[in-house]
């Protein structure tokens, strides 16, 4: 029982990370440190997707579906439970070009706010000094 519950949860801890994956940058707009974060998971995807190997929250899941008397899943999370859900089936190298587009455009606006947020401060600063 509790062997199948902890499995459930890190289905949804791994959906919570993909989901980071896609808007962390932009979350980062509003709460910058984050960006650390979720550069930590954007290198971490880079890597996987490039190398393909074997996600461990995958892993683990299915260690406990085993545990809990379940046979686990073939494959991996995405191919399992997104492909043909989320988006249309086989379309997943689609859906990781959308989500690395994603991470750029999040990352360009990110820098983009922060170097505006600089010149603003730069500019009341300066104000400050010459009264």
């Amino acid at each position: 029982m509790i062997d199948r519950l902890l499995a459930d949860l890190m289905m949804v801890l791994h959906g919570a990370f993909l989901l980071f994956f896609v808007i962390g940058g932009f979350i980062a707009w509003r709460w910058r440190r984050v960006i650390w974060a979720h550069l930590a998971v954007g290198v971490y995807n880079i890597v996987n997707v490039t190398l393909d190997f074997a996600c461990p929250l995958t892993g683990v899941e299915k260690h406990f579906r085993r545990e809990g008397g379940e046979v686990p899943y073939e494959g991996g999370y995405i191919a399992h439970y997104l492909d043909g859900r989320l988006w249309p089936e086989g379309a997943t190298p689609i859906a990781e070009k959308v989500g690395f587009a994603l991470l750029v455009i999040s990352y360009v606006g990110y820098f983009v706010l922060r170097s505006r947020r600089k010149r603003r401060a730069t500019r009341e600063g300066s104000v400050v000094t010459r009264t």
